[in-house]
């Protein structure tokens, strides 16, 4: 009896793929998509001469694909799938919408927008701020786009929003709950312990 290779496949190691139709290869493209992004693999792999002898050794039915494809077709077209299926999963809850701000290893400043709803976290949108300046009214308006967005295009009601403690944060906090009473506002306590440890 030929290996088998888990108990979720009944197909044996040494059959290969008779047939490689469109669904296949949209399976492969997405497995190799989510594979790149889980693994932090550089964009470039998929070029790698070591990966294509591979392909053509034990996938030869699988369309290889190059860096360009990848990044203008595959890895766009999942993101906007799995966004589309976020949206359906988190419309209709409640939703607590979280801010945080970072500088990625590129010194390129990020500002996450992300929500809670459904005992689930999605990330709603991400700024570069790298030529803004980092003031309150900027993180104002910021936040401000993400809660509409949320509201309108995710169809979420908005009941809490928590960001980092920095200066204008705070003061964005404080013109927020302003406008917008209704709203549980807080700071990261995470940010707050991570202040008083470090």
């Amino acid at each position: 009896m030929p290996l088998r290779r888990s108990s979720r496949s009944s197909r044996p190691l040494n059959a290969p793929y008779t047939t490689w139709d469109a669904s296949k290869q949209k399976g492969f493209e997405t497995k190799i998509a989510k594979l790149t992004a889980s693994a932090g693999l550089p964009l470039s792999w998929v070029d790698n001469p070591i990966w294509t002898a591979f392909l053509e050794e034990y996938v030869p039915l699988a369309q290889p694909f190059d860096r360009k494809a990848l990044t203008n077709r595959i890895i766009p077209k999942l993101a906007a799938e799995l966004r589309e299926k976020a949206k359906s999963e988190a419309a209709g809850n409640f939703a607590t919408v979280q801010a945080d701000g970072w500088t990625g290893l590129n010194h390129r400043h990020l500002v996450a927008f992300m929500i809670t709803a459904n005992k689930k976290v999605y990330t709603v949108r991400v700024y570069d701020t790298s030529v803004e300046r980092k003031t309150a009214e900027n993180f104002l308006r910021l936040l401000e786009e993400a809660v509409k967005e949320v509201e309108e295009k995710w169809k979420c009601k908005v009941i809490a929003v928590v960001t980092d403690a920095s200066g204008e944060c705070r003061k964005a906090r404080q013109d927020f709950v302003k406008k917008y009473p209704w709203i549980v506002v807080l700071d990261c306590f995470a940010h707050q312990v991570w202040s008083i440890l470090f």
